[in-house]
């Protein structure tokens, strides 16, 4: 009789858990699209690219991309994480009426410091050294923008910018975006799901994985990361190319772009997987938004000098 009444609490505390990540991602997911004009989700963003400019059409892609994506990261990422010791310690807690202060004052430390630390390296991508080019890129832009047919190009590529200006609580929406909808895809997700299958290979007991098997599991999926980040990167610009009938002139190195992918994804894909294994997925998220905040800030004060 215990043991049904253990299942059907564990069962509800599953959804409570569930719906409250779910909703934090689809409504700030939600709020943040509503206030772009350009699409803010991959496949609503590939259907401008080719040509597809209908409103409905690309409102309507972006609501069920981030429902639906949201719903498979939560779930599935919840029901991985408890299977290997991992999940939302303080969400849980405090669905269970127990007091958070224990498991929240350890966290603050390591998440601000990661935050911070990964804001600094998230800047060493826009070095002149990983650049060369960046001069002659400057000349050729300047370049096509005197030519005869900058009219028309800038009709073209208005589809793909939002020219409205960047507000606080826009920044700060998107933000929260992406720390919420990119640490639960990620790490509750993806990096849930990759320690499951380590941990079934290498035998570790049910409920639990190993130092080893968390670590390699952080490391795939920062691989992952960095493919995706390239193969994304290298899409996208083609098709933007294309579009707008042009052909890209100044072209980096294979290894500088991949060095650039490498400095932008693998420092923030090791430290937030590193806290989400250590303190929980609510650590990862706070880490990642003062991340975005704080290289915001050294963007405007220090960069835009330096660069």
């Amino acid at each position: 009789m215990s043991e049904v009444s253990n299942a059907r609490m564990e069962k509800r505390l599953f959804w409570r858990e569930f719906w409250l990540l779910w909703s934090a991602g689809a409504i700030t997911g939600l709020i943040f699209a509503a206030l772009v004009r350009i699409p803010t989700t991959p496949v609503a963003a590939i259907l401008l690219l080719r040509g597809h400019s209908q409103k409905p059409l690309l409102v309507g892609t972006e609501a069920t991309e981030i429902t639906v994506e949201l719903a498979i990261a939560a779930s599935c990422g919840l029901l991985a994480a408890h299977r290997i010791g991992l999940g939302a310690p303080i969400v849980e807690r405090w669905l269970c009426g127990e007091p958070i202060k224990p498991q929240v004052r350890p966290m603050l430390v390591p998440s601000l410091v990661v935050g911070i630390l990964l804001a600094v390296i998230s800047m060493l991508p826009n070095l002149s050294v990983f650049h060369p080019n960046r001069q002659l890129a400057h000349h050729e832009a300047e370049r096509i923008s005197e030519s005869p047919d900058r009219a028309k190009l800038a009709e073209k590529l208005g589809r793909f910018i939002d020219e409205r200006p960047l507000t606080l609580t826009s920044l700060t929406v998107s933000y929260l975006n992406a720390a919420i909808r990119g640490e639960l895809i990620s790490r509750l997700f993806l990096l849930s799901i990759i320690a499951l299958i380590f941990a079934k290979i290498t035998g570790s007991p049910s409920g639990t994985a190993s130092n080893r098997v968390l670590f390699a599991a952080v490391l795939g999926v920062a691989a992952i990361g960095a493919i995706a980040s390239v193969a994304w990167q290298g899409a996208t610009t083609k098709m933007i190319y294309s579009s707008v009938g042009m052909i890209k002139i100044v072209h980096d190195s294979f290894w500088l772009v991949i060095a650039r992918a490498l400095l932008g994804t693998i420092p923030g894909a090791v430290g937030f997987g590193w806290l989400y294994v250590r303190r929980g997925i609510e650590s990862a998220i706070l880490s990642a938004f003062v991340s975005s905040v704080v290289a915001h800030l050294l963007f405007v004060l220090v960069a835009v000098r330096l660069f």
